[in-house]
């Protein structure tokens, strides 16, 4: 059995009985498919246990399927939300996801946040892609980030598919915003992030 079909089973042992039938066939299935690499059928399976009542914590599940299945953006959204509503419910792995699809969708603060740490866990490979993350993303963040490049989070979030992922785009506002010298929107993006 791999781990994250583990990480699944250990999900479901946190359902209420009533809704343990239903929502538990759904999560295993997800897992299953995503064993198999068959991302639609996962993705389908962790959507209707979550209809039917499984924990938030599948939204993890939720995202790191989207995150496989190439919808980086997406993802980030799921992962958004389920950081928000399931924060103590992750792992390494789920983080790898997470790291992945932020990378992918060019949240560069998002990347080093969710990467710190993560470097020293998981295996070799997990070990050496966190680290050619995180280095990419420092480096594109070794100078101060320029206006636009805050702007444009705020504009990202503006026309985002889902509240969560608008509240992702406005999060890395904040962060880049930090890391100038003037803080420049830092106060609104967080303000609008909530």
């Amino acid at each position: 059995m791999t781990r994250f079909v583990l990480l699944c089973c250990c999900v479901l042992s946190t359902l209420a009985p009533a809704q343990a039938g239903d929502a538990n066939t759904h999560v295993l299935a997800g897992a299953r498919a995503f064993r198999a690499g068959d991302w639609a059928v996962a993705l389908v399976e962790f959507r209707v246990a979550l209809k039917l009542g499984a924990p938030a914590s599948v939204r993890w599940y939720e995202g790191a399927t989207l995150a496989r299945s190439g919808r980086f953006e997406e993802a980030v959204g799921v992962f958004e939300l389920a950081f928000e509503t399931a924060p103590n419910e992750r792992d390494p792995l789920l983080d790898y996801y997470r790291a992945l699809a932020c990378f992918e969708a060019r949240l560069w603060g998002c990347v080093l946040e969710v990467t710190t740490g993560l470097e020293r866990t998981g295996g070799p490979r997990i070990q050496q892609q966190v680290a050619s993350m995180a280095a990419e993303a420092k480096q594109l963040l070794s100078a101060e980030p320029p206006r636009e490049a805050i702007d444009a989070c705020f504009t990202r979030a503006s026309g985002a598919s889902s509240p969560s992922l608008s509240r992702a785009w406005l999060r890395e506002a904040a962060r880049l915003g930090k890391r100038r010298v003037d803080r420049f929107r830092v106060d609104e993006a967080e303000r609008a992030s909530k």
